[in-house]
């Protein structure tokens, strides 16, 4: 346990690997994080505990067979809230977006067992930095003295408002893990056309594919955010990259062009979703204040 909150409402602020938060930020919200598994051939690595982002993409050119995933098991869920119990009166537990995996079936379930805890379960309907955003807002409200409800609200919002943005530098990983078929990785690759996609109702859609270098890409995706959080407005950003903190650094400038930036976060794509998105892979999510 990382210590407890000295505020009006002693509640646990509990998420998941995916939301890929720097550990900085997990310390200064105090934010318990359950991890999934990353598993290269036999070997099982926790996210984030036993493999970082760093390991994880310089094992992957290596690994002879691509590596799976799995979501925490409830017992899982269980080990982490009856720890955090012991010190908090209740438990707001935000996870993956439950059309993206397990996760969150996994974290009700553990809920379930434990009858005499006040627990709720939010499925934030996005992924990596984007449920990152909402558990941040969730830890602010909640250090503000804010009731649970208006904690779960304040997650909600962030969630609902928000927008992700994200493109792959090669479809071969979404053709491994069974996002598109080979017939379609084969004909983007000869046409050298990068998708550009958005989380829209929990689920990875296509929005536009764009042909030619990673920097058109790169600027597809701020015009592509500002149709739907409109540029000039003031917002709260995160930028996530697979590897390739130069491409990060490209967005946070194009950002800054169009946005108020009241916040912003970049991190490196975890373990997990590394897995399905490969190497070169950028993110960025825009939340309107």
């Amino acid at each position: 346990m990382k210590g407890t909150v000295n505020s009006m409402t002693r509640v646990a602020i509990v998420t998941d690997s995916t939301a890929d938060l720097p550990k900085a930020l997990q310390q200064r919200y105090i934010i318990e994080v359950v991890p999934l598994n990353v598993i290269f051939g036999d070997d099982n690595f926790k996210d984030g505990v036993d493999i970082t982002s760093k390991d994880f993409f310089e094992m992957l050119p290596k690994a002879k067979v691509h590596p799976r995933t799995s979501q925490p098991s409830p017992g899982d869920f269980l080990t982490v809230y009856n720890e955090v119990i012991k010190n908090y009166d209740e438990i707001i537990s935000i996870h993956i977006s439950s059309k993206l995996s397990g996760t969150h079936q996994s974290a009700i379930l553990a809920s379930q067992m434990l009858e005499n805890a006040k627990i709720t379960v939010v499925d934030s309907r996005t992924a990596s930095l984007g449920l990152g955003l909402a558990v941040i807002a969730a830890a602010k409200a909640r250090n503000a003295g804010k009731s649970h409800d208006e904690i779960v609200t304040a997650a909600k919002h962030v969630c609902d408002q928000q927008i992700l943005m994200l493109s792959v530098e090669t479809l071969e990983w979404l053709q491994r893990n069974g996002r598109i078929g080979k017939a379609s990785a084969l004909l983007g690759s000869l046409l050298n056309l990068h998708p550009v996609l958005r989380i829209e109702d929990g689920i990875i859609t296509p929005h536009a594919k764009i042909r030619g270098k990673m920097d058109k890409v790169l600027k597809n995706l701020i015009e592509s955010a500002g149709e739907f959080v409109p540029h000039g407005s003031a917002v709260v950003a995160a930028i996530v990259h697979g590897n390739c903190p130069e491409r990060a650094e490209e967005i946070k400038v194009l950002l800054k062009d169009v946005y108020q930036i009241e916040e912003i976060i970049i991190n490196d794509i975890g373990p997990v979703i590394g897995v399905h998105v490969g190497p070169g892979a950028v993110g960025v999510i825009v939340v309107p204040k």
